[in-house]
């Protein structure tokens, strides 16, 4: 669980579906954290992120190949072992680091969790 913020370049996803179905529409924006006393620059989407507990995965190697294996591992070990469960809010990637050519990567997976 996190107190922090994701940092660096962020993928963000937002307005999922709450069955994630297949084909459902969501909002998808690359960009960086802001403190909300810093000026967004015109002609940028903004998205305000709610407080909230966060789980936070990091995982490093080929990219994209490492975050999907992070990604699966989520739902099929971790929130079966916790007691924890997604709740409203985007889902975030930050890229902490990464190989000139984007081939590897280190990355944190931010998911916002509500105890079940």
């Amino acid at each position: 669980m996190s107190e922090t913020e994701p940092a660096g370049l962020l993928a963000v996803s937002d307005d999922l579906d709450p069955d994630r179905a297949e084909g459902s529409e969501l909002t998808y924006l690359h960009g960086v954290a802001l403190h909300l006393d810093t000026p967004v620059p015109s002609g940028l989407d903004e998205i305000e992120v709610p407080a909230g507990a966060w789980a936070v995965f990091r995982s490093a190697g080929p990219h994209p190949g490492a975050l999907q294996q992070t990604w699966a591992a989520t739902a099929t070990e971790w929130f079966p072992s916790n007691t924890w469960r997604l709740r409203p809010g985007p889902e975030i990637v930050a890229v902490l680091d990464r190989s000139d050519d984007f081939s590897s990567a280190t990355t944190d997976l931010w998911l916002p969790v509500e105890p079940a």
